[in-house]
């Protein structure tokens, strides 16, 4: 402690020390062992300092000091000392520094403890919001990368929008892809059951390969059931009052509750199970061939090319074939928005196929016959197409014809054929332009049937080899049918009022849909 006499005179120097501005000192006080820097104490002899605080400017700094560390300099009049604690042998870690007349500090400070030690302060540092490199999507439609940030520290980039064909998958964006079903969805298909799953490679939905169904099952409305036992010879068919008087040439269902029929005028009527509806096709011209893959995917084609399709709600326009001879038509679906399609071109002679995938057309191939005739009967000429796949087809135009994916072949029928039925390339029935009269495909070759009809054969429809209909007209105009077991051909009783039949389809759950002239429609059960 300072004798008071001295205490004036320590005054004095230390007032004339702080004159020029630049010094700075730490006042310790040593007779204890404790020292004190910038406000700091350690119990344990050792010296540390939060910050370390210079004189600047005129004003310079008033300490209570014995010892006085730094050393004036006029030509830097901003220039900062560091202390020592050397008693201890502790040494202060951080020093301040003067820019623009205020002191500042690293982020980390060293602390004296009362052990000895010394801890550091990283409060006003940062942390990594990810590891460097990585990338991760934003949504589905975006991805952004960690990288190093404004703050030194590892940070989310601002997301970078995918392109508009693809989405962003696993951190990367990659090409996009569409759900084409509603997952847990399933359908009938000609195999059996379909289906809808997510697609682990894409992340959206798609149809499973079908899963047939069991003996004596069939699918409808995408569950396999057991079918009532189907009639065939005693099956009793009854006439339906339709919309319309025009005639019909085509019908096909995805089940006995969801049935299309159209015809001439562009008219195409729907069934539910219960009652008949007409819809607006969207055209004029008369509708030569009905089919489809399920209920919300079916397609109709007009005697001009036009291809039209339902898709659930409405007929809308989805291609067109244009040939250059307005004539017959017909298509087969393989699909949902996969089809084969048959058009007239050339003044009616040549028949040109065509394939039709997503609304895109691509002609396959085109066969010209010698001549071309016409059905006995009260039936217009029509060609029939029974689709196996892209490769495989079988084809009634006058000729009995197959696509065998590269050409169209004749397959040598005895007769003229027309409406056609096939459960397989193994087994297909068409009849002939003869009266009554008809053909099988047994694999092989085509053989002529003889179902016993005093009349003309227009179609063939059936769900079983040994449960097989045709239908056509008596020579008075009259409704026939026939039905075989698998062992002979029987007559089928058919209302006196219905017409000529053109058309036939059975339903997988043994109901029979034929249709015809002036409005006829049958329905047996």
């Amino acid at each position: 402690m300072a004798s008071p006499r001295l205490l004036p005179l320590l005054l004095v120097v230390a007032a004339a020390c702080g004159d020029d501005g630049t010094a700075s000192g730490s006042a310790s006080d040593s007779n204890s062992g404790d020292s004190t820097t910038a406000g700091t104490t350690s119990t344990s002899g050792a010296t540390a300092s939060d910050t370390v605080v210079p004189t600047t400017g005129d004003a310079g700094s008033n300490s209570d000091s014995e010892s006085e560390t730094g050393t004036p300099t006029d030509s830097d009049p901003t220039a900062a000392s560091a202390v020592s604690a050397s008693e201890s042998g502790a040494t202060e870690t951080t020093a301040a520094t003067v820019t623009d007349g205020t002191a500042t500090t690293d982020t980390a400070s060293t602390t004296a403890s009362t052990d000895g030690t010394s801890t550091t302060d990283t409060t006003t540092g940062c942390v990594d919001a990810c590891e460097d490199g990585v990338a991760q999507c934003v949504g589905d439609g975006a991805v952004h990368t960690c990288g190093l940030g404004r703050s030194g520290c590892l940070e989310w980039s601002e997301p970078e929008p995918c392109a508009a064909d693809q989405a962003c998958q696993d951190g990367a964006c990659v090409a996009g892809c569409v759900d084409v079903c509603d997952a847990g969805a399933s359908q009938c298909t000609a195999e059996g059951v379909s289906e809808c799953v997510d697609d682990p490679n894409t992340g959206c939905t798609v149809w499973t390969d079908a899963v047939a169904c069991g003996p004596g099952q069939v699918c409808q409305q995408g569950q396999c059931v057991t079918p009532p036992p189907a009639c065939l010879d005693d099956c009793v068919f009854t006439k339906q009052s339709v919309p319309g008087d025009v005639d019909f040439y085509s019908v096909w269902g995805s089940d006995a509750k969801a049935v299309w029929v159209v015809g001439n005028s562009g008219t195409a009527l729907y069934h539910n199970g219960v009652n008949w509806k007409s819809i607006d096709s969207g055209v004029g011209k008369r509708l030569e061939c009905v089919h489809g893959s399920a209920a919300d995917d079916v397609y109709a084609i007009a005697s001009d090319g036009a291809i039209i399709r339902w898709d659930g709600l409405e007929w809308l326009p989805y291609v067109d074939l244009n040939p250059i001879w307005e004539s017959n038509a017909c298509l087969s679906v393989l699909g949902e928005e996969d089809l084969l399609a048959l058009v007239y071109d050339e003044n009616g002679e040549k028949q040109v196929l065509w394939r039709v995938t997503g609304g895109v057309k691509s002609q396959l191939a085109v066969y010209t016959p010698q001549a071309v005739f016409t059905p006995d009967g009260s039936k217009a000429r029509t060609i029939s197409l029974r689709a196996f796949s892209a490769d495989d087809a079988f084809i009634t135009a006058d000729r009995a014809l197959r696509w065998n994916g590269t050409n169209i072949v004749n397959m040598g029928a005895p007769n003229p054929s027309f409406g056609l039925w096939a459960l397989s390339p193994q087994l297909a029935y068409a009849a002939a332009s003869h009266s009554g009269i008809g053909h099988r495909w047994d694999g092989q070759a085509w053989k002529i049937v003889n179902p016993g009809l005093n009349g003309y054969l227009h179609m063939f429809a059936g769900t079983a080899a040994n449960r097989l209909f045709g239908a056509g007209e008596t020579q008075t105009g009259v409704a026939a049918i026939v039905a075989f077991d698998g062992i002979g051909w029987g007559p089928v009783a058919t209302p006196a009022d219905a017409k000529a039949l053109f058309a036939a389809w059975a339903a997988p759950t043994g109901e029979v849909f034929a249709v015809g002239k002036a409005g006829t429609v049958l329905i047996g059960k």
